[in-house]
């Protein structure tokens, strides 16, 4: 969206809203741990941090995400092995599928994931995460895009009534 590629982006938060308008989507997404099936963390009903405090893990790469990790972690944090950090959950799962490193994301990207070669669980305590629909602010968007705007404002809405 600065580069002006894009008009309206997905973000997961926590992200610096300042330059943008944006809605809030209700819809919690939680964070879970990509092991391969065979993996023995694979027969846990869900992992914690401690199961995770020696093991390679791949963390985002944005520092606001990582620190909300970081505070899920608490004591155990300075205990990790951070073997690589990632923006993009496909990249990590082949890392995962190759039995390099353990990877956390967020279950909204599991469904694009080859479930043959990578399984997941749960955090506990539950870690959850919140998005938004954003745009930059006083930018002029051609009518098709303003439309789409007013018209994820209007249907949006509806929802919180």
């Amino acid at each position: 969206m600065d580069k002006g590629l894009v008009d309206i982006g997905l973000l997961l938060e926590p992200v610096d809203m300042e330059k943008y308008d944006f809605i809030r989507l209700d819809i919690k997404e939680k964070w879970v741990v990509l092991m391969r099936p065979d993996d023995s963390l694979a027969q846990k009903e869900y992992i914690t941090a401690k199961d995770l405090s020696d093991l390679p893990l791949i963390l985002p790469r944005r520092m606001s995400v990582r620190s909300e990790l970081t505070s899920w972690f608490g004591d155990y944090f300075s205990e990790l092995n951070v073997a690589f950090t990632s923006n993009l959950s496909t990249n990590g799962s082949v890392m995962v599928s190759n039995g390099l490193a353990y990877s956390l994301v967020i279950e909204g990207a599991v469904p694009f994931l080859d479930r043959s070669k990578v399984t997941y669980r749960p955090l506990f305590p539950e870690l959850t995460a919140t998005s938004v629909l954003a745009w930059k602010r006083g930018q002029p968007f051609s009518l098709a895009a303003t439309k789409f705007i007013e018209h994820l404002k209007c249907f949006l809405s509806m929802d919180k009534e």
